[in-house]
């Protein structure tokens, strides 16, 4: 009967899950999977804990009682002056925090040598890590229903790179924010462990969750950006995220400026007369720009456009040019590609009484929450 039930088990869930390790994390042999966490890069850091510590490679081990600098060297890892292999670990004693340059990080700390530098890498539960990520993602003073949504959010993220074996995320914008025990904020961490274990699922499977600031009143669909279709993230008004500090904006830049940066991209313009929208997606998000020219013209998405520009400088496509003599006003609603949850719109849920139920079936329909461990 065992054996059979096993199997019966296995085969349920083989569609979505990729390795034992992720499937006992997943359904209850192990309390909490771990998360690695790309930190930092560069020549040199200085290495410490809140108690003694234990650095080791595969040869040798050491017990340190105050910091140490580490350094890339051809040969190895210096450490205090001893050449150490290419990868190794710090663990703090006593339950005690890691440092990295004077910066507390829960879990321990891998340091790997890539060419002439170094990788910090956080591992730790995904729960702790989640506690570091849920202030520099959105406001903790915000309605305690949107904090539980964006821990859910953040969680069923994480959950799917595991699932996709991407067993490495970074610290910033392009995966999550997250910043250690620094980051920490005490109604963050009530939002993370309220939600322990749960996230959003379609037809079984931790969904893509992506998010962003603002739409500026419009959903857009994640087959407009990425050509990736999911049932889940198509565009659809959200009146929630009308009137927020981003629901509107405006920038100018100088047609002269605007050609050197063009230029530099690769992009041959010479004499730049004008921009023009020729395409919108269903949202109203530009997705085809003809830039004319002296002596021709260029077509160009507007994601190429506001990733040669900048994300902060030109927050969303969803905008209009006003061409002038000398220079381009682009007039702008939301800020972020527009897919899946608005932040600041989850936020104005929240205010309105509805629940991280409700929230997050707004900006996910067709998604069921499920707790996996």
């Amino acid at each position: 009967m065992y054996p059979i039930f096993l199997f019966l088990f296995l085969f349920q869930f083989n569609l979505w899950v990729k390795n034992t390790s992720y499937l006992k994390a997943c359904y209850g042999y192990f309390p909490v999977p771990d998360i690695s966490v790309k930190i930092a890069e560069d020549k040199d850091f200085t290495i410490s804990a809140t108690s003694p510590y234990k650095i080791k490679d595969k040869s040798k081990e050491k017990i340190f009682h105050y910091p140490v600098k580490i350094k890339s060297l051809p040969a190895g890892i210096d450490v205090e002056g001893s050449i150490w292999q290419k990868q190794i670990t710090v663990e703090p004693m006593d339950g005690s925090f890691c440092e990295v340059n004077k910066r507390r990080y829960r879990g321990i700390i891998l340091v790997k040598k890539s060419k002439d530098k170094l990788e910090i890498i956080n591992t730790l539960s995904l729960e702790e890590y989640l506690y570091g990520l849920i202030k520099l993602e959105i406001s903790p003073e915000w309605p305690l229903p949107t904090l539980c949504a964006q821990a859910i959010v953040a969680r069923t993220y994480a959950i799917r790179k595991l699932w996709e074996d991407s067993s490495i995320l970074t610290n910033l914008a392009q995966h999550q924010m997250y910043g250690g025990v620094e980051a920490e904020d005490a109604r963050g961490r009530i939002a993370v462990d309220l939600t322990r274990g749960e996230i959003l699922t379609y037809k079984g499977r931790p969904i893509n969750s992506v998010y962003h600031a603002c739409s500026g009143g419009y959903i857009t669909s994640s087959k407009e950006v990425w050509g990736e279709d999911y049932p889940y993230l198509k565009a659809h008004k959200d009146p929630f995220s009308i009137h927020s500090p981003y629901d509107r904006w405006q920038v100018k830049i100088p047609k002269s400026e605007l050609e050197k940066i063009l230029q530099r991209a690769g992009l041959r313009v010479r004499g730049l007369k004008s921009l023009k929208i020729l395409k919108k997606d269903t949202s109203g998000r530009c997705k085809v720009l003809l830039i004319s020219f002296k002596n021709g013209h260029q077509f160009i998405s507007g994601n190429k456009l506001r990733e040669i520009l900048g994300f902060n400088f030109l927050r969303s496509t969803l905008f209009e040019i006003n061409n002038k003599k000398d220079e381009l006003i682009f007039e702008g609603k939301g800020w972020g590609h527009g897919v899946g949850m608005s932040q600041w719109g989850a936020a104005r849920m929240g205010e309105l009484g509805y629940s991280t139920e409700e929230i997050l079936y707004f900006y996910y329909p067709g998604t069921g929450i499920k707790k996996i461990y």
